[in-house]
């Protein structure tokens, strides 16, 4: 016979057995080397997940370890301490004091695994211990009573676990909401009631989460700017009509934004960003909560409308400026034509009259007054160029060549060769790199060597962010460099930023024509596309103007 009682510290039937002792030591005297193969067979044979944690150990630390054990268990059971042997074990669980495996690695199935394997080994040698029925049934009861103690044990610790993992999670969640500079909240779409409502409400607003979860979605919509609660409401309801029509499963690809106003406690309106997303839908697939995250987006708003001010201002001023540079180009061309028109009529009319000395002064009159007419046309130009931002893609080497079509008369007079590679299509302001090329084409053509008809080479590589690293380029994937070469006279390197301001000139005008804005004017171009212009020469071997740009 067996009897239980009850253990006032554990609160559990303590197992008073009567049979399983003498068992046991038998299994301890004969079998138990047997016995310890036979827990790692069954655990094999029932593929226990726990056993993928002692994938390390050889067969020969596996048997050591199984007949440690197999000893503690037996032992337990000739002393009569079997429920002492399950509480030290699930405290060592409990304590993450188990070997090789962590407390909560252990699954539902390798309890009811370890409870199954456990009474199928300890059966296994009750024939080689008594074939009388009246002796091995009650054994097999004891065993039965032990396994049904070593399950509601475990399995009360695994909820434990479980429980303070759940509770971990919880407590971790609550930090993350509580301190996220948020406001983060669940509510009921069909009775306006918030189930959950973050510290961020009080911080951001200063009413406290408790008062929304009293009051719910009224107490919310008093709150928001009355210019604001139409247009939010509708877009709500289009978003919600439209997270219904999805289908159960696909609520995580739909994130729907609102923008809208909320008075602060202190009567000041705040913008606010939220972002929602469904929570959870009922047993007939229909959203039932919502989850959302809002956060207070009043500076990045008054940065943008400061920003778009000062692009209308800008705008403004741009529109007036250009208006200003026509008028005066205008104005000051004016003069000039008439300076140029009498100038020469004057030249004709009195040819007879004025003496040689008369007629070079008024040669240079005109002269000047034409190169005066082109120097206030230049300088417009070079005042246009930042406020044409019409960037489309188009081919480089079809722009080029149009150029060497309107050039087509100089080349043939200078007697010039340009070779150029296959150049690629990238978005620029087609205009801008028509007069670019022309400018450093003429360039070429303008500072060749006495003797030495002008060879301009065209080619162009792409770039990685790494390897065009210049300070002043904008940020790009890639960008383009056109390197322009060619065999004229060139130019000392001390000398090749000062060639690109304006109105620098490192020639005496008598030696080259021209009004010294031309590569000015390229620079202006170049930094219109977000790029950089640099020039490097070799006096009477020539001189290379690279440029890079995003592309």
């Amino acid at each position: 016979m067996s009897a239980t009682s009850t253990n006032p510290d554990t609160g559990s039937g303590e197992l008073a057995l009567v049979y399983l002792p003498a068992y046991a030591q038998f299994l301890l005297d004969n079998h138990l080397e047997e016995l310890a193969a036979e827990f790692i067979r069954l655990f094999r044979e029932v593929d226990l997940p726990m056993l993928a944690f002692f994938k390390s150990l050889s067969d020969e630390q596996l048997l050591e370890m199984s007949k440690e054990t197999t000893i503690k268990l037996l032992v337990a059971f000739v002393e009569n301490r079997s429920v002492e042997n399950i509480i030290a074990t699930v405290n060592r669980w409990s304590q993450d004091q188990l070997p090789t495996i962590g407390r909560n690695q252990i699954a539902t199935n390798d309890i009811g695994s370890i409870s199954y394997v456990r009474k199928q080994a300890l059966t296994t040698f009750l024939t080689r211990y008594s074939t009388d029925p009246l002796v091995f049934i009650p054994i097999i009861r004891e065993i039965d009573r032990y396994i049904l103690e070593l399950q509601n044990r475990m399995i009360a610790q695994y909820i434990s676990v479980l429980n303070e993992h759940l509770n971990q999670q919880l407590h971790f969640t609550e930090k993350i909401t509580d301190t996220a500079p948020a406001i983060i909240a669940t509510f009921n779409i069909h009775t306006g009631k918030y189930l959950f409502m973050s510290q961020g409400f009080e911080v951001l607003l200063g009413f406290s989460p408790e008062r929304v979860l009293e009051e719910g979605i009224g107490f919310l919509m008093n709150l928001i700017h009355p210019d604001d609660l139409t247009k939010l409401m509708d877009e709500n309801a289009r978003e919600l009509e439209k997270a219904n029509r999805l289908p159960v499963g696909a609520d995580e690809v739909q994130v729907s934004e609102f923008r809208y106003r909320i008075r602060h406690q202190d009567g000041n309106y705040r913008w606010f960003q939220t972002y929602g997303t469904v929570f959870d839908r009922n047993h007939a697939g229909k959203v039932e909560h919502i989850l959302n995250i809002s956060l207070d987006i009043t500076d990045q708003v008054d940065a943008e409308q400061h920003a778009q001010e000062k692009k209308r201002q800008l705008e403004q001023s741009n529109a007036s400026l250009q208006e200003f540079a026509y008028i005066a180009s205008h104005d000051l061309k004016e003069p000039l034509r008439k300076i140029t028109t009498f100038g020469d009529r004057l030249r004709l009319s009195q040819q007879g009259s004025i003496d040689a000395e008369g007629q070079v002064y008024l040669s240079k009159i005109v002269d000047a007054a034409q190169r005066m007419h082109t120097l206030i046309g230049d300088i417009l130009s070079v005042s246009l160029i930042s406020s044409n931002q019409t960037f489309e893609k188009h081919d480089l080497k079809l722009i080029l060549n149009e150029v060497l079509q309107a050039l087509e008369h100089k080349i043939e007079q200078v007697n010039a060769e340009i070779y150029a590679d296959q150049l690629p299509v990238v978005p620029v302001v087609a205009s801008q790199f028509r007069q670019l090329f022309q400018n450093l084409l003429t360039n070429a053509f303008k500072f060749s060597r006495k003797g030495f008809p002008p060879i301009v080479r065209i080619s162009h590589r792409f770039l990685t962010p790494g390897e065009a690293s210049q300070p002043g380029l904008i940020t790009a994937r890639r960008y383009l460099e056109l390197k322009i070469t060619d065999n004229g006279i060139g130019f000392d390197n001390r000398y090749a930023n000062k060639i690109f301001a304006i109105f620098q000139r490192l020639h005496a005008k008598k030696e080259f024509e021209g009004t010294g804005i031309g590569l000015a004017i390229c620079r202006k171009i170049v930094e219109n596309h977000g790029g950089i212009i640099t020039a490097s020469g070799i006096p009477n071997q020539g001189a290379t103007f690279t440029i890079v740009i995003p592309g």
